[in-house]
């Protein structure tokens, strides 16, 4: 929270929002979390090289990943700050003192190396050759204080066994055995306060003021808060525990380790699934503030959209867990031929053709939709719902794309231009891409939610399961719909040469 965000920020909100959407069109109870980690000295140190308070700083870089929230279309039902003082640190005090009166926090002398940009002190063998942090490439600085430890290493037995049964569910699974290989070396104590006279930002150590806390028990435990555990019980006993949290692979450790120990300690249920996701790299490298090399997401929204940003977070990549590489030609290819030569073409064609010769709207008296068509549509949602309930938002999108290619296939091979004179057949054809693109159009929405809005506008329906964007593999628009009438509406997407 030193800067303002970069399409790391930009995917991991995508993938959450992709995902709260799918389950609320499910008609599930899910409530999305985000929110502002806003711990450690190198903020307290850039608020300073900048002239500013600490606390001005982060209100101006808070302000910008909420606009690029917005800019994105996600929808958080709250955002939590760890600078607020009224719902966040009354929960990280009484997660303290809960794991102080079980006999896990102590205090000793240490000494060891810390990484300003990771905000963690890292032993010796996670550094590359150089002795420098291996994603900012600087050499960690030797810090000596006596600090509160959290016994973390009491809990090793007990993570192994929650993390192998897959009752704490690591997805990707190579991630989980990544966390199973750390565990088996063994784990040791970690550091959970710093001195308050080298660190001034940040919680107050419930009694004693010469130290605050580090970021396991600052941060952590943001999941408690914002949904309302020292001020909501009513609140937090309806969404706890955790379903799932998404993070990126650099602090995976954190999360399926460190704060699932913390829960442990103070007897609380584990969360039950961790999706760990890639970096978005440029050039192989990881985007970073540190490393100067991050792309700025309100840059690629402005000349693309937002859609098409939200597009190649999903579809981009070798799958659930995986980096994505970012470059401008390669952004802008799969742009035009994702989105503007596939869904973009198809909708256009058949909207623009049905309001051509139906103006007035059709009948659906009659009609049968295509036997192929409709094994089609019932292998999509099968798929959808496969993927999506585990997490896999690229073989998702597949099932939508697989719908879309069969529309325009169907469209290329049907021709319905050139059988205007024949407007029974016309009739079919038209109602059976009407079809398909009604099914797009819901199964589209997670992922492409202004586009699935412009969709929506084609159709001019309110009173339909359209309306709410409700996920159903049986429902039929032809079937419950007597008549039908189509709007021709802007392009979806703009070809951008």
């Amino acid at each position: 929270m030193n800067a303002g965000p970069h399409l790391g920020f930009a995917m991991e909100i995508i993938i959450a929002d992709v995902l709260t959407r799918y389950n609320r069109a499910q008609w599930n109870n899910v409530f999305l979390l985000t929110g502002a980690d806003e711990h450690g000295s190198k903020i307290y140190n850039k608020a300073k090289e900048l002239g500013k308070t600490t606390i001005q700083m982060l209100d101006e870089h808070v302000a910008l990943f909420k606009e690029l929230e917005d800019s994105l279309s996600v929808t958080p039902d709250d955002f939590i700050r760890t600078t607020d003082k009224v719902r966040h640190w009354p929960t990280a005090q009484s997660i303290w003192q809960k794991l102080e009166a079980k006999g896990d926090i102590y205090k000793k002398k240490y000494s060891g190396l810390y990484c300003e940009g990771c905000e963690v002190f890292m032993p010796e063998k996670d550094l590359d050759p150089e002795g420098n942090c291996p994603i900012h490439h600087k050499k960690p600085t030797l810090l000596e204080e006596e600090n509160y430890f959290f016994r973390l290493s009491k809990y090793e037995e007990q993570l192994k066994k929650l993390i192998a049964s897959d009752t704490v569910k690591i997805i990707p699974e190579f991630r989980k055995n990544e966390i199973l290989s750390f565990l088996s070396e063994g784990l040791n104590d970690v550091s959970f306060s710093r001195s308050a006279d080298k660190m001034p930002w940040g919680v107050p150590v419930p009694g004693d003021e010469t130290q605050v806390m580090y970021v396991w028990c600052d941060a952590l435990t943001n999941y408690l808060s914002g949904i309302g555990y020292s001020f909501d019980q009513e609140k937090f006993a309806r969404y706890y525990p955790t379903y799932l949290h998404v993070i990126g692979k650099d602090i995976s450790r954190f999360h399926a380790i460190i704060y699932m120990a913390m829960l442990l300690s103070a007897d609380m249920e584990t969360s039950k699934n961790i999706l760990v996701h890639g970096f978005v790299t440029s050039n192989g490298e990881k985007m970073s503030k540190s490393l100067g090399n991050v792309v700025v997401p309100e840059d690629v929204i402005s000349v693309y959209g937002s859609d098409a940003l939200r597009y190649f977070i999903t579809v981009w990549g070798g799958g659930v867990g995986e980096d994505i590489d970012y470059t401008q030609t390669g952004f802008h290819n799969l742009y035009n031929s994702g989105l503007v030569n596939g869904l973009g073409n198809i909708a256009n064609r058949t909207s623009t053709l049905f309001c051509k010769y139906y103006p007035d709207g059709v009948s659906t008296d009659a009609f049968v939709l295509d036997a192929e068509i409709h094994v089609a549509i019932i292998s999509a949602y099968t798929l959808y719902t496969s993927s999506l309930e585990t997490f896999d938002l690229r073989t998702g999108y597949t099932a939508v794309s697989t719908l879309i290619d069969l529309a325009n296939k169907y469209f290329d091979e049907q021709k319905p231009w050139t059988i205007k004179d024949d407007p029974e057949k016309l009739r079919g054809i038209l109602l059976n891409l009407v079809e398909i693109l009604y099914h797009v159009t819901i199964l589209v929405a997670p992922f492409l939610p202004e586009t699935a809005e412009k969709m929506r506008e084609i159709f001019s329906l309110t009173d339909s399961k359209l309306g709410d964007f409700s996920s159903d593999a049986e429902f039929r628009l032809t079937t419950e719909n007597k008549a039908l009438k189509l709007l021709t509406v802007p392009l979806l997407f703009e070809k951008i040469v």
